[in-house]
């Protein structure tokens, strides 16, 4: 889609009559649509109308079509200038707020709640406002200059509702130190199908990584190791789910890594049974979407040792940290070498995913979070 000052996508589906809810948003990334989707899923299942505001971003289209089809999706260009994008979103903004039974607008990510928390003070929004920063750089960025971030992200006083939702426990302990509004943790859900993807080892040791982030640096790593582990005897395999830069992906074809970019979940879930091991290896910002996923499938995991990944990871238990490439070879090395210990640690990563991140446990977060604003309709 080329530039639009803001393309409407109105679904088929009838539109309900129950209250409405404004989501602003920035890119949808997979790490925002594991929270984001899931949801508006949840409202709409309620008969809540929703209007999602998001950027155009071309490599992030195929999660558009997985957004419940009651949602109204207003797209912004992302061949925009930074100010023209700005505007288009605080435009969309200000439209979709004067809907009728309007409630409840929610915020993902730093600069959607500097443009929210702005069109409440200036414009007078009288909806309830939710904040969810999604991992975002920003939030990093602001934390030296506490103060000035608390004013700009603080909303105006008034009877509607504030709320803040973290989902993850980095973003939840950063907020706690910009905003004076508690702050709740409701982690993003994970797909049914993985936690029921059968295991079916592959006959030969096959690894697996997966991210569609721009970062050069798994990458790098993983086809360094893929060229270690290269050797006949060995007969490994290494696979890479999603996409990267171009640099990147020839350096991961030059190491005879094979590379799916599977934005079908039924198609993820397949690959991952097959594994024999997953690896983690960049330091995420947003909650680690293909590490929930591949716990839920029962793989063995092999993080980089970095906050996010001690989030969902406990060592030993559940997976293994490695923080250099030497350390890295020797977990892949151990669990190669013992079925045995890949399937302790799979299957306790898989219980550990269904308690934190299974269906039931978000739906009712998300119900009881919003309860202030979305009364039972």
């Amino acid at each position: 889609m080329d530039r639009l000052a803001s393309q409407v996508l109105t679904n088929t589906a009838a539109q309900s009559a129950g209250d409405h809810v404004v989501h602003l948003v920035g890119r949808v990334t997979d790490a925002v649509f594991s929270f984001l989707g899931p949801v508006t899923a949840v409202h709409a299942e309620r008969g809540v109308r929703q209007t999602v505001i998001l950027i155009d971003e071309p490599s992030y289209r195929h999660l558009l079509p997985r957004f419940h089809p009651s949602i109204r999706l207003v797209l912004t260009s992302a061949h925009a200038g930074p100010l023209r994008r700005l505007m288009d979103s605080f435009d969309a903004l200000l439209t979709a707020v004067n809907a009728p039974d309007t409630v409840a607008v929610h915020l993902h990510g730093v600069i959607p709640g500097l443009l929210g928390v702005c069109a409440a003070r200036f414009r007078g929004m009288p909806q309830g406002l939710i904040f969810s920063p999604h991992g975002s750089r920003s939030l990093v960025a602001l934390a030296p200059v506490r103060n000035v971030a608390t004013w700009l992200l603080r909303p105006p006083s008034g009877p509607a509702p504030k709320l803040v939702i973290a989902n993850s426990a980095s973003d939840a302990k950063a907020l706690e130190r910009l905003t004076d509004e508690p702050v709740q943790l409701i982690e993003s859900r994970v797909d049914t199908e993985f936690f029921y993807a059968p295991r079916r080892e592959a006959r030969r040791p096959l690894l697996l990584t997966g991210s569609r982030a721009r970062d050069s640096t798994a990458a790098a790593l993983y086809a360094q190791l893929a060229v270690l582990l290269s050797e006949e005897s060995l007969r490994v395999s290494c696979n890479w789910h999603g996409t990267a830069d171009a640099n990147s992906l020839a350096r991961l074809a030059a190491a005879h890594v094979a590379v799916y970019d599977a934005t079908e979940t039924s198609e993820r879930a397949s690959r991952m049974s097959s594994a024999w091991i997953y690896l983690a290896l960049q330091g995420e910002h947003g909650f680690p979407v293909f590490l929930a996923e591949a716990m839920a499938a029962g793989l063995a995991c092999v993080v980089w040792d970095t906050p996010t990944h001690r989030e969902l990871i406990r060592h030993g238990e559940t997976g293994l940290f490695c923080n250099s490439l030497q350390s890295l070879l020797a977990c892949v090395a151990e669990l190669i070498d013992s079925r045995d210990k890949r399937a302790q640690l799979g299957a306790a990563a898989r219980a550990e995913a269904r308690q934190r991140f299974d269906d039931r446990t978000f739906r009712d977060s998300i119900n009881s979070a919003y309860a202030p604003l979305l009364p039972e309709i």
